[in-house]
């Protein structure tokens, strides 16, 4: 099986993020890794990332802009 690593970067996208994650998981004959960095989200991204983290391969970390 084919393995990808997915670079991710978000800032407040906490409306959309989910549905994104979950399209890339459904990816299909692949085994899928994400790396995400938030630059500075103040919405409810980093709940989603964390949530995230701990259901799936994604690891995330935050900076600034």
């Amino acid at each position: 099986m084919k393995r990808i690593l997915i670079l991710l970067a978000t800032y407040n996208g906490d409306q959309y993020l989910q549905e994104q994650l979950n399209s890339l998981y459904n990816q299909t004959d692949v085994e899928v890794n994400i790396l995400v960095r938030d630059d500075g989200s103040t919405d409810s991204t980093l709940k989603i990332l964390e949530k995230n983290s701990k259901d799936h391969k994604l690891n995330w970390y935050q900076g600034e802009h």
